[in-house]
C-alpha cells in the first residue's frame, strides 16, 4: 500500500469511522470481522474529500439507528455523494477491459462508453449503445471540424479547446484502461 493510500485509508478512518464507533455491531458481527468491514470501507472510500466524508458520516449516523450500518449501504451513500474517479472505480474499468470496452474502441465510440459508464453505472442495452455510436459520430465530427478550423491558423474558442482537452484526456484515461487488461500499459492515467 502506498504512503499516499494509507494517508487517504486514515483520513477514512478519522473522520468516517472514528465517530461511527460508539454504535452497536449488528447481531452476528464479530469484531473481527466489524474490523474488516471498516478497513474494507476505509480501502474503498479513500478516494472522497474530507467534506463528503463528513457529510457521509452524518447520513450513516442519522440512518444507524444505534446499529452499524451495512457495509454496502455505506458504500452505496458514499457513492452517491461522490462517485469514485474512474482509475478508482471497479465497475468502470472491468467495463472498459470487457468485450463491450473492446467493441467500443473498435467502433470509436470508446471515450462515450467509458463517459456513460462513470455517469450511469450499468452496462448499456443495445439501444444506449446504439446513442453511443451517434454521440461518437457527432464528437469525430466535432473533432475534425476544431482540426481544421487549427491546420487553417484559426483560434480555437476557449470552451472548444477545454472541450477538445476533456476529450483527449478521456480517450487517453479509456485507452489506459484497456491497455491494463491486455498488458500493454502501467496503471490509469489521470485526466
Amino acid at each position: 500500500m502506498g504512503q499516499e493510500q494509507g494517508r487517504s485509508e486514515a483520513r477514512v478512518r478519522g473522520v468516517l469511522l472514528e465517530p461511527m464507533a460508539g454504535l452497536k455491531r449488528r447481531r452476528g458481527v464479530t469484531a473481527e470481522a466489524q474490523e474488516r468491514e471498516a478497513a474494507r470501507i476505509a480501502r474503498k472510500l479513500a478516494y472522497m474529500s474530507e467534506a463528503n466524508l463528513r457529510g457521509l458520516c452524518e447520513l450513516a449516523l442519522k440512518q444507524a439507528r444505534g446499529v452499524w450500518p451495512e457495509t454496502a449501504l455505506i458504500l452505496s451513500w458514499g457513492y452517491g455523494l461522490q462517485v469514485p474517479p474512474p482509475s478508482e472505480s471497479d465497475y468502470v474499468g472491468s467495463l472498459m477491459r470487457s468485450a463491450m470496452g473492446r467493441a467500443a474502441r473498435d467502433g470509436g465510440y470508446l471515450v462515450e462508453l467509458m463517459r456513460m459508464a462513470k455517469r450511469l453505472g450499468p452496462p448499456p442495452g443495445r439501444y444506449m449503445l446504439s446513442k453511443l455510436r451517434e454521440e461518437a459520430a457527432d464528437n469525430a465530427r466535432r473533432r475534425e471540424g476544431l482540426r481544421r478550423m487549427i491546420d487553417k491558423g484559426t483560434s480555437l474558442r476557449r470552451e472548444d479547446l477545454e472541450w477538445l482537452n476533456r476529450y483527449h484526456a478521456d480517450l487517453a484515461q479509456a485507452e489506459a484502461m484497456l491497455a491494463d487488461d491486455a498488458g500493454e500499459g502501467a496503471a490509469g492515467c489521470a485526466a
